[in-house]
């Protein structure tokens, strides 16, 4: 419902701090601007901090970055229904008082959070075990417990102020706010990556939002005590009879507009850290795509225009359907990266532009925010929550460009049609021919997004097994007599069919390869007997390939976060056969390795490795969490003493790891052997026994152009290893 106030006369700088001032002309200027600016850096930093701080509890799969904004955009719904029940339900000076009450709340709750934790933001250790065993569940109870009340109060900060800007101002248009909240998000977002995750700590950069936020909540007390002093008794529209209602036509397209941006933001943010890392640098530069493409529309109504961004998204929507259409293995990601980010702007473009087009008066402000946050959170719920049941790939991608696609089909056909009834004048002729031309490239992408989707299906009918859980999107298929597992386009493993060979490894473990050479050589290498038996640890299981390796006597501990990938290897008839014909013992731990070995080092459960084997990628994305140096400590404690080999395998298209682990021996003195050049397979051997590395089975001359890179778990310069 909407709000009737009675006009109060426009208030100057002055008279806004100082109610008692003279009434002086209009200036829309005074602590409006300041909070909703702070409130909105705050949100986001509020969730990069949370999504950096629980990343390793989860594998760092790209999965927990989209929980995570699906948990804010359901949050964030909340406060704007807050908003909007707050402004239609109750007079200004109630709108205050109860408002004042919900800054208590927050700030009871983030001083229990303090005492509880040592900081907020940071839930204790104890919090990385509750649901494990689900971890969308896990996620959104972890972020509720942290930063639940906190964030609504922030999300209810643009709707409400906005709306008494306009009770107070109402010669200006509270839009502009909206403006200001998406450039306090922008600097937010891009703050992190480039300056706070990189100058702090992760508890640190928590006490440093602690600061900033009790600024914020100053700040509200001071506006809201003003506002009380100055908000008209207002009657609500609803209760006085007066005002007119928004059918529900309008709601439905303000929401799915909304529904549409935000699955395409998320669903491109999933293609873009599969290929290449979960990191908070590629969770923000979608992100900001995403909010320019608000504040240019929002900004100023003739900075959308129709014929430039539908032509826009045809051509964008043309180069998406050859990389659909492509083999996932032949793509370069830097060109797949431009191209998805390409379109995820003139999608959100055409959402967003249609959006402004449709917004309401600024007394209805607070219905269409709620209307656009409902699909904002619709649209993160589709991909977080159903899409892993609904589709076995990742098809609302291309669900959301084919939606589009029909908005600007239907926009154009409606624009020809309109056109053609009042050609009264020449340009209502350029016009319809314009039209003309958007309906016909919008026919054009559909179709060629047909056949691409078309010409995937095809390549996909040979699949033996498609999964999808939290954890990505793995495909076995059959070719040239090999059987392949794939995750995301990239090969993780494959198994001859014919029984003869069918125990060889192949792929990155075949007996050439830096890992076959070492662990056939290793006994030699160590002066042990070709009896002795070791004990091996593999982070990652892929189709088991490490256990042909093993020998009788022989102990092979695979760690695997994703059940399914066990399940490929633990059937009655498994798909991949390695772990059950080898010839040692196998055992296996279901979760993250990290966490796991953590766990059994607390225990006093050491593993004693004599190698220690880490290719746990997920698709092409980089597992950060277990390339920091507080990871290296934790391997370290369960290798069995100075002969033990880690061996990293670091084949990837995007990024350059061997800097990394150079940085990582240099810290722990460890020898460093890149076995490189064989098919684009790369490993890295670490050791403190040089010896080992240097035997002439094992050494390769390698030169580095590149300084290394010391990664921890408080930062992670991805940039500086992305290959030229």
């Amino acid at each position: 419902m909407d709000h009737v106030t009675t006009q109060v006369p426009p208030l100057s700088i002055s008279r806004i701090i100082y109610p008692s001032a003279e009434s002086e002309p209009s200036r829309p200027w005074n602590l409006f601007p300041a909070t909703v600016l702070l409130s909105a850096l705050l949100l986001f930093q509020t969730e990069l901090i949370m999504a950096k701080y629980i990343l390793p509890w989860f594998g760092g799969t790209p999965a927990v970055w989209n929980t995570c904004m699906l948990f804010y955009q359901t949050v964030l719904l909340a406060g704007y229904a807050y908003s909007h029940w707050l402004c239609t339900r109750f007079d200004g000076r109630e709108q205050t008082r109860i408002h004042m009450g919900t800054v208590a709340v927050a700030l009871v709750i983030l001083a229990i959070t303090i005492v509880l934790w040592g900081s907020p933001l940071t839930p204790s250790a104890h919090w990385k075990y509750v649901l494990s065993g689900n971890p969308v569940l896990h996620i959104l109870a972890l972020l509720t417990m942290a930063t639940g009340i906190p964030f609504f109060l922030l999300s209810t900060t643009g709707p409400l102020l906005q709306h008494w800007f306009g009770q107070v101002y109402p010669g200006h248009s509270p839009y502009r706010l909206y403006a200001i909240s998406n450039l306090g998000s922008l600097v937010g977002l891009l703050a992190y990556p480039f300056l706070v995750e990189w100058l702090f700590p992760i508890r640190e950069q928590a006490l440093a939002w602690t600061v900033l936020f009790v600024i914020f909540l100053i700040l509200c007390a001071v506006q809201n005590r003003i506002l009380s002093r100055l908000a008209p008794r207002s009657r609500s529209a609803e209760k006085s009879g007066s005002g007119g209602r928004i059918g529900l036509p309008r709601f439905g397209i303000w929401i799915g507009l909304a529904a549409c941006g935000s699955v395409m933001l998320l669903a491109t943010t999933n293609l873009v850290c599969q290929n290449i890392a979960s990191n908070p640098f590629l969770w923000v530069i979608p992100l900001c795509i995403y909010l320019i493409s608000f504040s240019i529309c929002f900004e100023n109504s003739r900075w959308y225009q129709r014929p430039v961004f539908f032509v826009l998204f045809f051509v964008a929507g043309c180069l998406a359907a050859r990389l659909i259409a492509a083999n996932p293995n032949n793509l370069d990601p830097v060109s797949q990266l431009g191209t998805y980010l390409l379109l995820l702007f003139t999608v959100c473009m055409v959402c967003n532009g249609e959006l402004e087009r449709l917004k309401p008066s600024a007394e209805r402000l607070t219905a269409f925010y709620l209307s656009v946050a409902f699909g904002g959170s619709l649209g993160g719920g589709f991909v977080v929550v159903a899409a892993p049941h609904l589709f076995h790939s990742f098809y609302e991608f291309r669900f959301a460009v084919f939606t589009t696609g029909l908005v600007v089909l239907t926009i154009s056909v409606k624009g020809v049609f309109f056109a053609l009834k009042n050609r009264t004048c020449s340009s209502m002729w350029l016009g319809s021919i314009v039209q003309l031309v958007s309906a016909v490239a919008a026919i054009s992408v559909l179709a060629v997004l047909v056949w691409a989707f078309r010409t995937q299906a095809r390549r996909e009918a040979n699949n033996i097994v498609q999964l999808r859980n939290f954890f990505g999107v793995k495909r076995v298929y059959e070719q040239d007599g090999i059987r392949y597992l794939e995750n995301g386009g990239i090969v993780h493993g494959g198994q001859y069919l014919a029984k003869r060979w069918h125990m060889e490894p192949l792929t990155y473990y075949r007996r050439r390869s830096g890992l076959g050479l070492l662990l056939e050589n290793y006994r030699r290498l160590t002066g042990q007997k070709e009896s002795a038996p070791l004990r091996i640890g593999a982070i990652g299981m892929g189709a088991g390939t490490v256990a042909t390796y093993a020998q009788p006597g022989d102990t092979i501990r695979f760690y695997e976060i994703d059940p399914q990938i066990v399940t490929l290897s633990q059937q009655s008839e498994p798909v991949f056969s390695y772990v059950i014909g080898s010839r040692g013992n196998i055992e296996i731990v279901l979760g993250d390795a990290r966490l796991s070995l953590e766990a059994e080092a607390s225990r006093n459960e050491l593993q004693h490795f004599a190698v220690l084997v880490l290719d746990a990628f997920s698709a092409d994305a980089i597992p950060v969490h277990l390339l920091t140096s507080e990871a290296m400590q934790v391997y370290l404690q369960h290798l069995r003493g100075a002969d033990s080999v880690i061996a990293v395998h670091i084949s990837n298209r995007a990024v350059d790891l061997a800097p990394v682990l150079r940085a990582l021996g240099t810290k722990y003195r460890l020898s460093f052997d890149h076995m490189g050049g064989l098919d684009g397979i790369d490993w890295v051997l670490l050791s403190r026994n040089q010896k080992i590395l240097e035997d002439p089975v094992l050494y390769k001359p390698f030169h580095w152009n590149d300084s290394p890179v010391l990664w921890t778990d408080d930062y992670s310069n991805l940039l500086s290893v992305l290959k030229k």
